[in-house]
């Protein structure tokens, strides 16, 4: 393989939009953001405009010079959807642009010297930074419409292994939301600074025991949390201030809600001695920072999440004490007429996970041969 990056050729001009955006600046940014050297009308990439590729895709035709990518789109035709030339081939650059798009000839394929191959040739369907299982997808604007292509970026931009809320309950509004911010051109990193004003207006309300409007307020923080990555990913606008940003926020808030929470409690008077909530906070603030070290040691000896190690704990991250099953935990309690007890089953909760976490991780450091994600096939 040539050690230059390819520059990437759009073939041909579709009058289309993306999250916002037309197509053929969509696809500059795609392309940019996966690697390659820039688009133009010139490349060694060629790439029909039409065609939109997940980024594992785009990844494994930017390394394989001499492949034409054909894909069987929604139709049941096999086209031409893509060819990286080999650098200093050759060929005929003309000839090889006019198939781009049009029905896959295999024949004339091998004739100009490039090796046909399947989305499967090209790419893994394990995506690592997302923990999930995801076949490599093309989609045409042709056959398939842009709102339907937009619905399967989106899929394909959701974690496969997080808590129960941002996998359960807020895919379809988050998907409408993330729609409508990339229409009126909202920015990321906007999303996530409103999410840390409610950050803080949660705070205040747990502060003074108003409990009601401060679960409203935590949980449109968590939904802000979820469309903020979601928009970058789809708007190819993710940045690695916006990443540090974002993570940021969510690594350091929970702790002070936890806080906020005991002092309301403190403030209305329990049932309880306060010696128990007071235990339970500590318990739950140590036990925070333990179960990220937990994390942190997994992920440094074996080079991936705990979380997708084998399918229970896959399972388990959707429950695990983490801010969102927390946070559900204590509103169920809250709407029972029981909020000091919500705050107590958190902590109960939280040592339950540690525990749980802690033996997984022993496992692992003491397993025979190698230690691989189960997702990883």
């Amino acid at each position: 393989m040539s050690e230059t990056i390819p520059r990437v050729a759009l073939i041909g001009d579709v009058p289309a939009k993306l999250w916002g955006l037309d197509l053929r600046e969509w696809q500059r940014r795609a392309w940019q953001k996966i690697g390659a050297a820039g688009t133009s009308r010139e490349g060694r990439l060629l790439v029909g405009t039409d065609w939109v590729f997940s980024p594992a895709l785009q990844s494994g035709l930017l390394a394989r010079e001499g492949a034409a990518l054909i894909v069987q789109d929604d139709t049941g035709d096999a086209r031409l959807a893509a060819i990286h030339l080999p650098e200093g081939a050759n060929m005929d650059r003309a000839a090889a642009s006019a198939l781009v798009s049009k029905p896959a000839d295999p024949a004339a394929l091998e004739a100009l010297g490039l090796t046909p191959v399947s989305m499967d040739d090209l790419a893994s369907s394990y995506n690592k930074a997302l923990r999930k299982t995801e076949a490599p997808y093309a989609l045409s604007v042709f056959t398939t419409a842009p709102g339907g292509i937009e619905k399967r970026q989106f899929e394909g931009s959701y974690k496969g292994v997080t808590d129960i809320v941002t996998k359960y309950a807020w895919p379809w509004p988050a998907f409408h939301a993330t729609r409508w911010a990339a229409a009126i051109g909202m920015k990321p990193n906007t999303v996530t600074t409103l999410s840390l004003v409610l950050v803080c207006v949660a705070f205040q309300l747990f502060w003074v025991g108003a409990w009601i409007p401060g679960i409203i307020a935590g949980w449109a923080m968590t939904f802000l949390d979820t469309v903020d990555g979601k928009l970058a990913r789809t708007t190819m606008t993710y940045s690695r201030w916006g990443n540090v940003y974002d993570h940021g926020i969510d690594l350091i808030h929970p702790p002070f809600w936890y806080w906020a929470i005991y002092v309301g409690l403190m403030r209305e008077g329990t049932a309880y001695e306060p010696v128990w909530l007071t235990g339970a906070l500590a318990v739950i603030l140590v036990i925070y920072v333990l179960n990220r070290l937990e994390e942190l040691a997994f992920m440094r000896r074996f080079g991936f999440h705990i979380h997708v190690w084998r399918p229970v704990d896959s399972f388990m991250r959707t429950i695990t004490a983490r801010r969102n099953p927390n946070l559900l935990i204590f509103m169920l309690a809250v709407l029972a007429g029981f909020p000091e007890t919500g705050f107590l089953l958190v902590a109960v909760w939280t040592v339950i996970c540690f525990v749980f976490h802690g033996v997984r991780l022993v496992q692992a450091f003491a397993a025979s041969g190698r230690v691989t994600s189960w997702m990883d096939r």
